[in-house]
């Protein structure tokens, strides 16, 4: 579609089938997005926050999230008035980089329940989270205030 762009975004009245190819283009990328990368901002933070974070960790990632789009929607119009068909290899090559960012550093998720994420995070904070509640539940019942626990 770049390419496309590129090419013919002076005299679209002269290339129609050019600029339908570009639409249909257009829409593929739609569909393929949203059916592949589009819900992971969306479905990966409330896998990954443990229970006492989630709403926090799902509020900050959906700010950022929110953010970030509002920023490209500000900067695409003028980068690709100013800089035409290399707006598309910008934000191909971002693209490019976060699928190897991705596929090296980002854990895989898929089939794990909330409990080992703190392993594959190497986060230690839900052990501490587990032992603060052990000993708070070992006082209340020491205290006589409330049933041992099951």
């Amino acid at each position: 579609m770049a390419i496309l762009v590129g090419k013919f975004s002076d005299d679209w009245p002269s290339h129609r089938s050019e600029g339908w190819t570009s639409v249909a283009f257009l829409l593929f990328y739609m569909l393929s997005f949203g059916a592949s990368w589009g819900p992971v901002p969306w479905a990966m933070p409330a896998e990954i926050f443990p229970s006492s974070l989630r709403a926090k960790g799902v509020a900050l990632s959906t700010c950022s999230n929110w953010l970030n789009n509002f920023i490209i929607g500000l900067i695409t119009p003028p980068l690709v008035e100013n800089t035409g068909f290399d707006a598309c290899v910008f934000f191909a090559v971002f693209c490019l980089l976060s699928g190897v960012w991705t596929f090296f550093f980002v854990p895989e998720t898929m089939a794990r329940t909330l409990e080992p994420m703190e392993d594959v995070f190497k986060d230690v904070r839900g052990e501490e989270e587990f032992a603060k509640r052990k000993r708070l539940e070992k006082a209340i019942v020491a205290k006589g205030d409330a049933p041992a626990p099951a």
